[in-house]
């Protein structure tokens, strides 16, 4: 072999060690980050990018706000009375029209109730039969305490075939002021609490996009939350993946 072709065997041996030298640490430089945070200018929020990999692997899932009416009852215990028996001046001697429900609230729970809603009156104990008698709500009568007449609401049965008797405990369900008002709804579980107990959910504007926005929560009921104020109805928001979210955007966990 010729002096030459030594030395040019030499070189493309010595350049393929160093290029196999180089090709981990290429690799290692190159290597994506799993999320992407950067500032959204006027604001200490951030906006997030996951790679997909980053998605798939917290198993990232979402759900769209919606906003429809939604009515708000409560069950509250009554008892049967009998008005005659109120009001024993009136002459008058019982009747089935004579029978109403009291429920007696304290002044809070008084003014919550939407009283041009009917009721429904429900029966205790084990008579599986009765489905309930609607009632609707009537003035206080003239009673002899006036201070329990104030805190109490009356209700007048639809039927007179209901089978209850003055002394009888039974269970009404009333509806609250401020039913059938379209609202903002959200799953339980895209609900977000931060140190300080402030509410947040993720909403996912873009692909692999996420931005924290604040929520205000009226109530929430089982798997439900009703929202004074949030995103507009069928913004996505993240309901499995949220908390790996805001350990990103905060550092939590790093």
């Amino acid at each position: 072999m010729k002096h030459s072709d030594r030395w040019m065997v030499t070189v493309l041996i010595m350049a393929g060690l160093l290029l196999a030298a180089c090709t981990p640490a290429s690799i290692k430089a190159a290597k994506i980050p799993p999320v992407k945070v950067d500032k959204i200018p006027g604001s200490e929020l951030k906006r997030l990018t996951l790679v997909p990999e980053a998605a798939k692997r917290i198993e990232l899932q979402t759900a769209a706000v919606r906003e429809e009416p939604v009515v708000r009852q409560r069950k509250v215990g009554g008892e049967v009375v009998d008005l005659a028996t109120l009001a024993p001046a009136t002459p008058s001697a019982p009747s089935a029209s004579s029978i109403q429900v009291r429920v007696t609230l304290n002044e809070s729970d008084l003014i919550m109730v939407d009283r041009s809603k009917p009721a429904l009156v429900l029966p205790l104990g084990g008579n599986t039969g009765a489905t309930g008698w609607t009632a609707q709500s009537v003035a206080a009568p003239a009673v002899s305490d006036a201070e329990e007449g104030n805190e109490a609401l009356y209700y007048a049965l639809d039927t007179a075939y209901h089978g209850l008797t003055a002394g009888q405990r039974v269970l009404v369900q009333v509806t609250l002021v401020g039913s059938s008002m379209a609202r903002k709804l959200i799953p339980h579980a895209a609900l977000l609490y931060d140190a300080h107990g402030d509410t947040w959910v993720y909403t996912n504007p873009a692909l692999l996009v996420f931005v924290r926005q604040h929520i205000s929560v009226n109530y929430i009921e089982g798997d439900r939350v009703v929202l004074f104020a949030g995103p507009p109805a069928g913004t996505a928001v993240v309901t499995v993946g949220a908390a790996e979210l805001y350990g990103a955007e905060t550092g939590v966990g790093k």
